[in-house]
């Protein structure tokens, strides 16, 4: 059952609690009333019987105290049967003064089984007794009367007039209540009825279509007071109605125009509560950042970052939103997808009600990520700019330096020979100078080499030449160049060739350019006394060299821009050659070049282990590669 219909079985009308109501109050009123004063009256009239008990018994005294001194027992009879005409004496006892009796009477009472009503009030007695002398010689004690009262008439009567009493009473308060209800029905619950039908008609969809009764067809003042205000109300109501169709038009017109920019905008709108959670999000967040709702709503714009949150940036931010400060272009990211890291821009405002009490925020939000994107681009490409401006300064400044020093030779050892006096030179002197010249000469032609093959690999245009090589042959013959430079220096070289017969199909030229730069790197910055191992080893279809040196070693600050072209020893003091620092360059190049790897580790003061891998089976090509894309 529901509860209406459940109220509606349990309600009673008005006039109903009414007369309800004054049966419960009357009857309460009047049992209170009569019975109290019926109890009153009851110990009155009871207090009254006993007086009138003792002065009867006064009244009979002379004649008592007669009869027992003339021991007459006619007289002491009619003193006796006097005495009990009183019907509240219910026994009488005359006796002498040694307390024999002369005559004693007493009355048979009614048992309570003879009343056709409960006795209300039990009857109480009252004892007397008169000390008799003689009148004619007043004095001694001659003899007593002992009388018995009780109010047992009294009781008896009191009950049935209170049971006739209350039946009267019960009988005055149900015309009362009759016509209490009557009245009450006559002049409440009709016209309240008549009200609750009408206020039961009325639409509140279309108030102009509910139709009140009119005041005046009620007779009351009150009713009509009802009547006017509800007149009143209905037309409140229709004018509400109407502004409120109004209102409601303009808002779907608002609601609409809102979406409609929302969803063709690029740009989204948020929103957040006043704990910071986030409680609107439009649909354009969901298409260009492939969340859903779901995922955003209820939490806080920090907590849908995938950056680290407790940075400056990120407390800066918190201050404003603890503040209740506007904010504009707000920067962080977002993980769309799986290792998919895109930028939001966000823009907020906070937002309060009528009160001025605190809401939230609300705001725009833009995906940035190409504008972060090209300023990475663009910020790289001024540090490549300024790296590649920064190193040609520095390799300028090497190549004239490295030129400077063997063409001052050349030019000085050449005026030398110029002079007049030359033929008088002794043939040893001479020879120095043309080997001088002759060593300068050839340093400058491999400054210049290792500057073409640098520049020949940069632009992708060294052409390889893929043979058979044998690995151990090129390896020892490599060791072979060096060994006097390690002798000298009192270096020792290990050498572990496992493949020492082994071939592989690649560029010998390049293997050997490779080998020999390491090589004699190692020996130059491996002080007296040191140790070089080399390793040339089979590792599947790859073969790996490792140069391995008890060196100066490079610190670890170093160790990324090591191989970078062109550094210059004051820079990388781990470098090929004297002068041009290329020497790691073209390693690491050519390595890249012959589709394997380089890596090189380091410790300051322990040495330096360079490893180059190189695939057994070289490319067979003779195309230009760029040296950027293999890297």
């Amino acid at each position: 059952m529901s509860t209406s219909s459940k109220s509606s079985s349990t309600v009673k009308s008005v006039s109903v609690h009414q007369a309800r109501l004054v049966i419960i109050v009357a009857t309460l009123l009047g049992l209170t009333i009569g019975i109290g004063e019926s109890v009153l009256e009851y110990f009155g009239l009871r207090s009254d019987l006993f007086e009138t008990t003792e002065k009867a018994a006064q009244a009979f005294e002379r004649a008592a105290s007669i009869a027992v001194v003339d021991r007459s027992p006619e007289l002491a009879a009619l003193v006796v049967d006097g005495l009990l005409h009183f019907e509240a004496i219910i026994s009488v006892e005359l006796t002498d003064r040694t307390g024999a009796i002369i005559v004693s009477k007493q009355r048979t009472l009614p048992t309570s089984e003879d009343n056709w009503h409960p006795v209300l009030f039990p009857p109480v007695t009252h004892a007397v007794s008169l000390e008799l002398r003689d009148p004619a010689t007043p004095g001694a004690a001659t003899g007593y009367l002992n009388i018995t009262a009780s109010s047992w008439r009294m009781s008896e009567q009191w009950s049935s007039r209170l049971a006739v009493a209350l039946l009267a009473m019960m009988a005055g308060i149900a015309t009362l209540a009759v016509i209490l209800f009557y009245i009450s029905q006559r002049f409440v619950t009709r016209p309240l009825l008549r009200l609750a039908s009408a206020y039961r008609q009325l639409n509140a969809d279309d108030p102009k279509q509910s139709q009140l009764p009119e005041a005046e067809d009620f007779d009351c003042l009150e009713y009509r007071e009802i009547a006017a205000s509800g007149a009143r109300l209905m037309r409140d109501i229709t004018r509400n109605s109407e502004v409120r169709d109004l209102t409601a038009s303009e808002l779907f017109r608002s609601q609409k125009r809102f979406q409609d920019f929302a969803e063709i905008s690029s740009d989204w709108f948020w929103e957040t509560d006043r704990d910071g959670g986030i409680s609107y999000i439009s649909g354009s967040f969901t298409k260009t950042l492939n969340k859903r709702s779901g995922e955003i709503y209820g939490r806080t714009l920090a907590e849908t970052a995938s950056e680290d949150t407790e940075t400056p940036k990120w407390h800066g931010f918190n201050e404003i939103i603890e503040q209740r400060r506007q904010f504009r272009d707000f920067r962080y990211d977002i993980e769309s997808q799986p290792s998919v890291r895109k930028t939001v821009s966000i823009n907020g405002r906070p937002f309060y009600d009528e009160a001025g009490t605190f809401i939230g925020y609300r705001g725009t939000g833009a995906d940035v990520t190409n504008e972060r994107l090209i300023a990475e681009a663009r910020n790289e490409a001024l540090q490549r700019a300024e790296h590649a401006n920064r190193t040609k300064s520095e390799f300028l400044a090497t190549m004239s330096h490295e030129f400077r020093t063997p063409l001052n030779a050349i030019i000085g050892f050449s005026s030398l020979l110029a002079m007049p006096n030359t033929r008088d030179m002794a043939v040893e002197r001479l020879t120095d100078y043309s080997g001088a010249i002759q060593e300068s000469g050839q340093h400058m032609l491999e400054l210049v080499n290792d500057i073409l093959d640098i520049s020949a690999i940069e632009a992708g245009k060294r052409t390889l030449t893929l043979e058979e090589v044998s690995v151990g042959t090129v390896f020892t013959h490599c060791i072979s160049q060096v060994k006097g430079l390690a002798k000298n220096k009192g270096i020792t070289i290990a050498t572990s060739v496992e493949m020492a017969s082994d071939l592989m199909i690649a560029d010998e030229r390049s293997i050997r350019q490779i080998l020999l730069n390491l090589l004699s790197n190692a020996v130059k910055f491996t002080p007296g006394g040191g140790t070089i191992r080399c390793v040339a080893e089979a590792d599947g279809s790859e073969v790996v060299f490792r140069i391995e040196d008890s060196g100066v070693g490079i610190s670890k600050d170093r160790l990324p821009t090591i191989a970078e072209p062109f550094s210059h020893s004051s820079i990388h003091p781990h470098v090929a050659k004297e002068g041009t620092g290329l020497g790691l360059s073209i390693v690491r190049s050519l390595a890249h070049f012959l589709g394997g790897s380089f890596t090189i580790e380091s410790e300051l003061g322990t040495g330096t282990c360079v490893t180059v891998i190189l695939p057994r089976v070289g490319q067979d090509t003779s195309l230009t590669q760029d040296i950027d894309a293999a890297d």
